[in-house]
């Protein structure tokens, strides 16, 4: 197991746009499988590779590429269990990104 704080533990993430994902990281910290529970396209899950960076104590970069061709980068921020998403992905013949915000909490 890693030093991250993540590594081997399940959390629910709950964004501005209602949207709910129930993440599931490896014990080593480099995969995850992500779950949406509730949004446009509630129950669509995949397990992806995992890159991670610590930007400081307690606080994360973590990305990921989906087999649609999206890629994910998210900052956990440990201290105050908030977290930063931003998502990039084909949109009518070009490429768009969205940010959001939101806050996560571990699911025992």
């Amino acid at each position: 197991m890693t030093d991250f704080a993540f590594a081997g533990k399940a959390f629910d993430i709950r964004l501005d746009n209602g949207v709910i994902f129930h993440n599931t990281y490896a014990a080593e910290g480099n995969r995850l499988v992500y779950e949406q529970i509730d949004g446009a396209v509630e129950g669509s899950s995949e397990e992806v590779k995992l890159y991670v960076a610590e930007l400081s104590p307690r606080m994360y970069l973590v990305g990921w590429n989906e087999r649609s061709g999206a890629a994910v980068t998210q900052v956990l921020d440990f201290k105050t269990k908030r977290v930063t998403v931003f998502r990039s992905l084909d949109a009518g013949g070009s490429r768009t990104g969205e940010v959001h915000s939101g806050t996560f909490e571990e699911v025992k």
